[in-house]
């Protein structure tokens, strides 16, 4: 069986956010692992693939977080052993965040809870407080996640199903109006479009995402994000991604146009 597209996107997409990041020039991050100039081209551009410790390094280089340099080493290591790179041991968060950053179109379902890049901050950390680990450590990124999507020009297609559930508890918190215009600000942007689902839907009791490229060149394939318990993994078989989208474009038409007040969602 191949080994993963999703994957093999990825690594020299992370690589090239790094370096970006990083603000060195490929001279100076060369020097620093003792490489040529070539060498980090080819990294970056998907031509090589650098080994375990030589990517390591380059993401220390760059200032990448252990956690960060750990999900890149882990999907290199799999790429390695030859292994698909699907169900990954690790939460696959910061492929979302590639993907976020590059592909031209995305869905996103959630029936329980405001989407990540829709939060803010008291939202992050009161109301999934017990849910996230670490709650401190995990708001950076997901506030880093929605200045990304804000500032992306020209702006992706983005379609946000979110369940009532999801909004009701907002009437209860003292900052639940701030969530509310949270997502009312995100439902103005150019091509973004939020919908509330009322009631149960068979076989789509968990959240899901779908990605698409949509011409963006730096996209990668297309791709089903879906989480798990014990893990997240990412879909990339095309009859299983046009199920997942049938499913959600269903939905979609069952679902109401986000607005108004908070009042008129919470009865």
């Amino acid at each position: 069986m191949p080994l993963s597209h999703l994957a093999d996107w990825y690594v020299p997409a992370e690589l090239q956010a790094l370096y970006t990041e990083s603000g060195l020039t490929y001279g100076q991050i060369g020097a620093k692992l003792g490489v040529s100039v070539r060498t980090i081209g080819n990294y970056l551009t998907g031509e090589t693939r650098p080994k375990l410790a030589m990517a390591a390094k380059f993401a220390e280089v760059c200032g990448a977080t252990e956690k960060r340099t750990e999900f890149l080493i882990h999907v290199i290591s799999q790429m390695d052993h030859g292994r698909i790179v699907s169900d990954l041991e690790e939460r696959n968060i910061f492929i979302i965040e590639r993907a976020e950053a590059t592909y031209g179109e995305f869905w996103k379902w959630e029936p329980w809870y405001i989407p990540g890049p829709l939060q803010i901050e008291r939202y992050h950390m009161e109301a999934l407080a017990g849910q996230d680990e670490r709650p401190m450590q995990q708001w950076p990124r997901k506030l880093r996640r929605q200045i990304m999507i804000l500032r992306r020009n020209p702006a992706p297609t983005m379609r946000f199903l979110v369940g009532l559930n999801a909004l009701q508890p907002l009437a209860q918190w003292e900052w639940g109006e701030d969530q509310f215009k949270k997502l009312l600000e995100f439902d103005r942007m150019p091509n973004c479009e939020i919908r509330v689902l009322e009631g149960l839907h068979r076989g789509v009791e968990h959240s899901f995402e779908i990605y698409a490229p949509a011409e963006m060149a730096k996209a990668g394939p297309a791709f089903v994000y879906v989480e798990a318990l014990d893990q997240s993994r990412h879909i990339e078989e095309s009859i299983k991604i046009d199920m997942y989208h049938g499913r959600v474009n269903k939905m979609w038409s069952f679902g109401t146009r986000f607005g108004g007040r908070l009042d008129d969602w919470v009865h």
